[in-house]
């Protein structure tokens, strides 16, 4: 392990941050949960190669050595209340997008945290939370985005690195100061009470944010348009029909052709 003294800059705020740097890791999350009773909030674990990477619901995330970005931040918002913990979820994906548009704008949020590029997916979050009394008392929040890989060996049906898009390689560091930056400025948004923005850029952000789109639940398939997010980071539709659907996450599937 190597440990890195950086400090990145929000608009004129300077906030330290320690980066614990490995070579290979089974997961990131599962060792800043080990280290994060000894280190300070905004603390990061990253690695080369993560050998045994998580994404949402027990999914494998795929990452060659040394070409992406898989780490690890933690964040102790014990301001925020167990209710509202997707906040934490809008505010992470919200700082990568605002990174990744500047590459292009057809960057979007596919619900509930994928990061994905047209139709194709770009980067996954995976947020574990502690809970104390009725607070979240710290975050680990892991995030894989794909940098430069330019070929992709597993069944995952539409990966896609911002070298695939661009043709262009990307200082690896250089993304991650600016994704941490972008995402310490949302959380910090929260802090000071301006969540109903970050609930609006969120919605403004979403795939399929205009239009009817195939979806599929446990009754089959239908179209549909997205209406909303609940206070719960549920998904909220409407049919063709006008039915109104709400969705948590796994009940429904986007249809991608």
């Amino acid at each position: 392990m190597t440990i890195w003294r950086n400090y990145f800059y929000i608009m004129s705020v300077q906030i330290p941050n320690n980066i614990l740097h490995f070579e290979h890791l089974l997961s990131t999350n599962t060792k800043l949960k080990a280290l994060k009773a000894n280190v300070p909030e905004f603390t990061i674990v990253i690695t080369d190669k993560q050998t045994a990477g998580k994404g949402q619901a027990g999914n494998y995330w795929e990452s060659e050595a040394n070409k992406n970005l898989t780490f690890s931040l933690l964040l102790k918002p014990i301001y925020i209340e167990i209710q509202d913990q997707f906040i934490i979820s809008k505010a992470v994906a919200l700082g990568i997008i605002h990174v990744f548009k500047d590459f292009s704008q057809d960057f979007s949020i596919k619900w509930p945290n994928d990061i994905y590029y047209r139709d194709k997916k770009i980067g996954g979050i995976l947020i574990e939370n502690t809970i104390s009394r009725t607070t979240i008392s710290d975050s680990i929040v892991g995030i894989g985005l794909n940098i430069n890989q330019e070929y992709f060996t597993s069944d995952a049906p539409n990966p896609i690195s911002l070298k695939n898009i661009s043709g262009q390689d990307f200082e690896l560091i250089t993304i991650l100061s600016k994704v941490v930056h972008a995402i310490t400025a949302y959380v910090n948004d929260i802090k000071c009470g301006n969540s109903a923005k970050l609930n609006q850029l969120y919605l403004n952000n979403l795939y399929r944010r205009q239009g009817f789109h195939l979806y599929k639940d446990h009754h089959g398939e239908f179209m549909a348009q997205i209406t909303g997010i609940n206070e719960y980071g549920h998904l909220q539709l409407k049919t063709q029909t006008g039915e109104k659907r709400t969705y948590a996450f796994k009940e429904v599937t986007f249809i991608i052709h």
